[in-house]
């Protein structure tokens, strides 16, 4: 897709320009052979889209179709878009496969909040076929908007959107980003969000889908009293890899950002959670936290955590922490003791550890959605066990 848009942004760079993605590269060591695919990027042919009445929007990756018209969100076709949402992300390094996501991008669109509403704004995307979606999210100066990003009708190939967002002054913005889609599926999300004075982002990132699902989130927090937070939950089963990456660049005064990220992983899966929080010089009163737990279900899951800390200023709080390991023998013995069996003990206990994530939210959908697919996972590892 030849696109003005992108060829603002991206001005005379080109993909050409860049090595090739190697496991040397930290930033893509843990994908294994599933790199030489990044290097050589191959976009599929659109499918029909299958319209359905349970999302505000369906997507095709390519083109999409408006189910339902809100009035306090204005949708703009990626061709139309006059100017890019975010010229530069402050800290992202730019590499091979990031010039090549924004100049191969296959469609999108920008929502644009300018009005407030407690309901959300849904969007299904679905695909046949390799794809690059863009989605734009610009918030307008006190306006307040909830949204459900849906990846789930995902049938082959590889999926790599593009997310934007742009919060005004004192604008409130709150997202469930779901991949729940096949496990033959890669999906690699890119998420770039800038956020003006006394702004509130919320993420809460639902991943228990694809063979190889990454979200790589680079948050500025520009303006002073601008706020970030991301609940996160990811549930592996098989030989899947999910990969979390999570860059918040504190950059105004009295910004604060809680990262709380949780896992639970059987069979042969694997996780990676690196999680940087970056203070500018001048960035006082700052206050920030992640956390990453991992629950291991077998002794052939892994995980590895990464939390980094860059402090350039005084009269600063921050912390980080990370666990892995399996469920405590204890606990077992409290539930079993009163008549609880294992399997049933086994999802009381992983409900209970990713109560803390889900709590956070008094969002029904977020509640439904992993109660759902606590359900649906742990069955699928206890049945590959007794198969």
């Amino acid at each position: 897709m030849n696109n003005k848009l992108f060829e603002k942004k991206l001005k005379s760079i080109s993909s050409k320009e860049f090595e090739n993605i190697t496991a040397k590269d930290e930033d893509w060591k843990y994908l294994g052979k599933k790199i030489f695919e990044l290097n050589n990027i191959e976009i599929g042919k659109p499918n029909d889209i299958k319209a359905s009445k349970a999302f505000d929007i369906d997507s095709n990756c390519f083109t999409y179709e408006i189910n339902s018209e809100r009035n306090h969100i204005e949708i703009t076709n990626i061709n139309e878009i006059k100017k890019p949402l975010i010229k530069k992300s402050i800290k992202r390094p730019f590499d091979k496969f990031n010039i090549e996501q924004f100049e191969k991008v296959t469609g999108g669109f920008q929502l644009n909040i300018k009005e407030d509403r407690q309901q959300y704004f849904s969007v299904n995307f679905q695909s046949d076929d390799n794809a690059i979606p863009y989605i734009g999210i610009n918030v307008d100066k006190n306006k307040s908007g909830k949204l459900y990003l849906n990846f789930e009708d995902l049938v082959i190939g590889n999926i790599y959107p593009i997310i934007e967002i742009l919060l005004h002054d004192n604008s409130n913005l709150e997202i469930i980003l779901s991949v729940t889609t096949p496990k033959d599926i890669n999906v690699i999300n890119s998420i770039y969000a800038q956020l003006e004075k006394d702004s509130n982002l919320t993420i809460h990132n639902i991943s228990t889908g694809a063979g190889f699902s990454r979200s790589r989130m680079d948050i500025d927090l520009l303006g002073n009293g601008s706020e970030f937070s991301l609940d996160g939950i990811y549930f592996g089963e098989g030989n899947q890899i999910h990969d979390n990456r999570i860059f918040v660049n504190h950059l105004g005064k009295n910004t604060s950002s809680n990262m709380i990220t949780k896992g639970v992983l059987g069979d042969e899966s694997s996780s990676v959670f690196t999680g940087t929080i970056h203070i500018a010089e001048g960035a006082e009163k700052t206050e920030s936290h992640q956390e990453n737990r991992n629950i291991l279900l077998s002794e052939e899951a892994t995980a590895q955590s990464v939390p980094n800390l860059e402090i350039l200023c005084d009269d600063v709080i921050c912390s980080h922490g990370s666990s892995v390991g399996p469920i405590e023998e204890n606990l077992y013995h409290y539930a079993m003791s009163r008549g609880i069996n294992k399997v049933d003990a086994d999802k009381l206990l992983i409900k209970g550890f990713f109560n803390e994530v889900i709590n956070n939210s008094k969002w029904e959908l977020v509640h439904d959605k992993v109660s759902e697919i606590i359900d649906t996972k742990y069955m699928n590892i206890i049945g590959s066990k007794n198969g």
